[in-house]
């Protein structure tokens, strides 16, 4: 009975701790996820396992120090053996290293043939730099264990781009091959033809090995070294190369796998290496520390692009073939060997699995290319730009460079290549080429086991080695792997007598967390939703009264989905809501299929009519010229149609069923393709006989005859006679015309406010009088599934997690167009002095700062031409911002040449637009109608850019618009309207078109 009490004692005592536990975790794990790690400015184990040595000043070289805050702890520890032989070789660095004594003797050596005697008691290895950054890296890897083995100094010849690359490994001394060293003129020279090479110095038996001690001797290690070269990895060579003082290593291979089978050297490897898959790692890890300058790249791009994804993968590109480049079968054996292996997931091409899911919880996996060229990223990004993941997973894709083609000794390349190099390594997992130095060295600084990709054949992917398994790469598996499974199973199999043990005793904590977790959850659904009640919440669904409510949700996932924008600071008048009601009620009563409808088409029989007695009155919309020039025409008739109690209704023959949903409930926005005037739409201009414009010319309107329809031309280069559309006593006639068919690539939204009959009901809609295009535009466009997919899917990969969001939307409109310096420099100079950018650090000005709680700012490019994005890309992974922010640049596309009516094109333009439209602030073009729209979507008063003269940047370079209206930028300045703008307070000419207008509000004016 005592022992009962015992253990039921122990067991609430032990659910009240777990509960404690629990509680604690919980909390600190809401701190990591919202605020990242709580120690994130302090390093962990900066020393690696006392890899490193304290000596150093962290400054001089940051990336010594600071690489444990970015990558996760090793599971391999290095031995103590190794430890100790590191400490022991920089002290003997740090006797024998430059400008000791025991190196000037060592020098005076070499200007004998022979040395028969004693030289001191240090001897040396010389590497030179050859072949790419890949090959050099591990090469000097391996001649610095070489050294390790035989008591050597290494010394690496500075003539290349190392001090540019990477710091000093040895504190109190140098690495570096002195400039005045005597063999410096013969060092490229130094072959395998070369008389002092050893292998051929074999082959013409030119060793003595009992009398005669060289001064110093060539090791030719290159990939195409012949037997005699090979004879260095042999133990009786060993004896008598140990003799010779200086060795100078011309190598391009990682060699060390053949040191272990020296006899002499394996005892030895094993007591350093007890681990020996572990060599490259811990002996990387020590050497190769990036300078300073390196160090900003990795870490600005890691802190851009990686560092808030939940997962990160590596896939590191190199075409061998010749002439290497983009390749279907590479991209296909990249995707099978990812989506085989789970590593990404497979795209689903089905609408119906696009999901309204746009919750920072969201998984978010990083992808990190790595390659000469470009279009491996931009497939990728694209495939999951596009289509939606299976698994839901959201995938950002990023690539640092794309250079072409290899550029070694080119400092700034090198050091980009380094950058890449580091940024692999501190991925969770990675895909590496076969064959691949570059991705050699990345899996080994991170510990990483990498999927390899197989080396096509014959321009085709790896074959298929059964029926039914395709094996494009290869795990590189090892035993450790499965020890470390044995060993985890082994304490899971503990852990669940543990479990059984205190089953009561969970039981208890369940049901004593219960409540807690409630109240937990209940307190994230108020932080999610900023702590808006039900009522609060179904309004700002609907914006405020501006949408209808009882539209099938899923059907058009777009339509109530306000998480991605913030509440928009203008409410719609309750006129206007009552306005669009009651149109909504217009169009069901009217609209396509109804017997009103019926009516009015047949009256399209007769030429004309005595008089217009039906209910129903009809405006047709054509799509004409981009995709924003129709947004902005589209929502100009939709208000002449609300101010007039037309039916609206819009040609659907091009892509727009594709591009957005219906916008009016229990109805239909699209013309019937039966519509009798269907083959004329086209053929409507400004000669038709039909033609407002024309007929006025003609003098064939007669006042007391009613056309049965008319054609209105609203074009920027319009005749006098069309823009009478805009005056008084002929709205009077229009107003009676059952069918008014419209084509217009305008906003002409303000002169609509400039008809004395329109005024007062415009201003009862609109109080706010620069929120025309704001209300209408988001009552209107709603895009379909597939286009909210990439909405979505580009937004929560590249600008969710962002601290701040920057649009910058480019138009050139020079013929031809492209990329044009002095626009960028335009671009810089804008957002630069408007404080949108910040400007490059200065020596002075620049901002150490190694927390992962850095600003990042996420900057949004939509240009046909890639050329602005990569500029700013690299601008700000080449160096770091004067303030410390951390800028990310993302593209969606770049597709050159603008593709009206091409649906996919479309789509992603329309993607794009809404992307602008979410940003906190944009940047856009002058005159640009694809910027208007994003403008007034969101909201947003832009900074437009002035447009270029003579291809010289202006200045100033930009100008804060007054008001987020689009400008109508070929307004009827003459004629019935010219006095009422004069006198019109709300109507001011454009910033970006002085012969445009927009509208403005006073208040804000002032």
């Amino acid at each position: 009975m005592k022992l009962m009490i015992t253990i039921v004692t122990c067991l609430l005592l032990w659910s009240l701790m777990l509960l404690s536990f629990f509680i604690i975790f919980n909390h600190q794990l809401l701190n990591a996820t919202t605020n990242g790690s709580t120690d994130s400015g302090k390093p962990r184990d900066k020393l690696l396992g006392r890899l490193l040595t304290d000596e150093f000043d962290e400054n001089s070289c940051l990336s010594r120090y600071q690489s444990s805050l970015y990558r996760k702890p090793s599971p391999y520890k290095p031995s103590r053996y190794l430890v100790s032989k590191l400490r022991s070789y920089e002290m003997l660095h740090k006797r024998c290293g430059p400008g000791t004594k025991a190196y000037k003797k060592a020098t005076e050596s070499l200007g004998e043939n022979y040395s028969s005697k004693s030289v001191g008691e240090c001897r040396y290895i010389v590497w030179i730099a050859v072949y790419g950054l890949g090959n050099r890296v591990l090469t000097l890897a391996a001649l610095f264990l070489y050294a390790l083995l035989t008591d050597r100094i290494m010394l690496v010849d500075q003539r290349k781009d190392i001090n540019d690359l990477l710091c000093e490994p040895f504190p109190g001394t140098s690495w570096l091959l002195p400039l005045d060293f005597p063999l410096t003129d013969q060092l490229d020279s130094f072959d395998r033809e070369s008389p002092r090479c050893y292998g051929t110095m074999l082959k013409n038996n030119a060793i003595n090995s009992t009398t005669i001690i060289h001064s110093y001797l060539c090791l030719y290690l290159i990939h195409d070294y012949d037997d005699y070269d090979k004879m260095f990895f042999c133990e009786k060579d060993q004896l008598l190369i140990r003799q010779v003082p200086w060795l100078v290593f011309n190598s391009n291979l990682y060699f060390i796998p053949s040191l272990w089978l020296i006899p002499s050297f394996q005892s030895e490897l094993s007591k350093l290496f007890p681990q020996k898959e572990t060599v490259f790692h811990h002996l990387g890890r020590y050497l190769f520390h990036p300078t300073n300058q390196v160090w900003g790249m990795i870490t600005r791009a890691y802190n851009a692009y990686l560092s808030r994804a939940d997962e990160r993968l590596g896939i590191q590109v190199r075409v061998f073939s010749k002439p290497a480049g983009y390749f279907q079968h590479v991209m296909e054996q990249i995707l099978a060997c990812t989506q085989r292996e789970k590593l990404l997931p497979e795209v689903s091409v089905s609408e119906s699995q696009v999901t309204n899911n746009t919750s920072r919880s969201l998984k978010l996996k990083a992808v990190l290319v790595t390659s000469l060229y470009p279009e491996y990223s931009e497939n990728l990004r694209q495939m999951y730009w596009e289509g939606s993941s299976s698994t839901g997973e959201i995938v950002q894709v990023y690539q640092p460079s794309q250079e072409m083609h290899q550029q070694t000794d080119n400092k700034l390349h090198d050091q980009k290549a380094l950058a890449e190099i580091y940024l692999l390594s501190l991925t969770d997992h990675i895909v590496t080429s076969d064959s691949s130095t570059f991705g050699y060295v990345a899996q080994g600084l991170g510990g990483l086991k990498p999927w390899i990709l197989y080396k096509p054949k014959n321009n085709t992917a790896p074959e298929r080695l059964s029926h039914h398994v395709f094996v494009p790469c290869q795990w590189s598996h090892v035993s450790l792997e499965l020890h470390s499974m044995v060993v985890k199973l082994r304490k899971i199999s503990i852990m669940m007598k543990l479990t059984i043990a205190i089953a009561t005793c969970l039981v208890l904590c369940l049901v004593l967390l219960l409540p807690s977790s409630n109240i937990s959850n209940r307190h994230k659904s108020d932080l999610t939703t900023n702590g808006l009640n039900n009522s609060e919440r179904q309004s700002e669904k609907l914006l405020g009264g501006l949408l209808a409510s009882g539209f099938d949700e899923k059907s058009c996932l777009s339509r109530y989905d306000q998480s991605m924008r913030k509440p928009s600071l203008y409410k719609p008048s309750g006129y206007l809501v009552s306005k669009l009601r009651s149109y909504e009620m217009l169009h069901k009563r009217c609209g396509p299929g109804t017997k009103p409808y019926k009516r009015a088409t047949k009256q399209l029989g007769h030429n004309e009519l005595r008089s217009s007695g039906d209910e129903c009155r009809y405006v047709v919309w054509m799509p004409m010229f981009g995709l924003g020039n129709r947004m902005l025409s589209l929502v100009s008739v939709f208000l002449y149609a609300l101010l007039t109690d037309r039916v609206m209704l819009v040609d659907q023959r091009n892509d727009i069923t594709d591009l957005f949903c219906e916008p009016f409930p229990e109805t239909s926005w699209l013309l019937p393709l039966d519509f009798p005037l269907t083959d004329q739409l086209d053929g409507f201009n400004r000669e038709h006989s039909r033609c407002y414009g024309t007929m006025l010319k003609n003098h064939a309107i007669n006042s007391t005859t009613i056309p049965s329809h008319l054609y209105l031309d609203i074009f920027h280069d319009s005749r006098d006679q069309d823009k009478r559309f805009f005056c008084e006593e002929d709205q009077a006639f229009l107003g009676k015309v059952p069918w008014l068919v419209v084509k217009s690539n305008l906003y002409f939204v303000p002169s609509l406010w400039m008809i004395p009959s329109f005024q007062t009901k415009l201003i009862k809609l609109f109080p706010q009088k620069e929120t025309v295009f704001h209300h209408l535009a988001r009552y209107l466009f709603h895009p379909t599934n597939q286009v909210w997919g990439m909405v979505t899917r580009s937004y929560n990969a590249y600008l969710s997690r962002a601290d701040a969001r920057v649009g910058i939307q480019v138009r050139v409109f020079s013929k031809p167009a492209g990329y044009f310096q002095h626009v960028m420099d335009q671009i810089l100079s804008c957002t630069q002095r408007e404080k949108l950018l910040p400007e490059l650090a200065t020596p002075e000005t620049q901002v150490t700062n190694t927390s992962r709680s850095l600003k990042l700012k996420a900057v949004l490019v939509t240009s046909l031409h890639p050329e602005y994005s990569d500029h700013l890309k690299n601008m700000f992974l080449e160096q770091p911002s004067s303030t410390g922010e951390i800028i990310e640049v993302y593209q969606p596309s770049g597709e050159k040449i603008q593709q009206t009516d091409k649906k996919l094109h479309d789509q992603k333009a329309l993607a794009e637009i809404y992307l602008l439209s979410l940003t906190d602030e944009l940047v856009t073009s002058t005159r640009s109608t694809f910027g208007y729209v994003a403008q007034g979507l969101g909201g947003l008063k832009p900074w437009i850019l002035y447009e270029p003269w003579e291809k010289k940047t202006p200045n100033p370079p930009c100008v804060k618009a007054m008001s987020m209206e689009p400008c109508f930028l070929r307004a009827p300045l003459h004629g019935c309207q010219a006095k009422t703008i004069k006198i019109t307070p709300f109507v001011r000419f454009c910033e970006d078109w002085k012969t445009g207008l927009k509208l403005v509000d006073v208040s804000d004016e002032l």
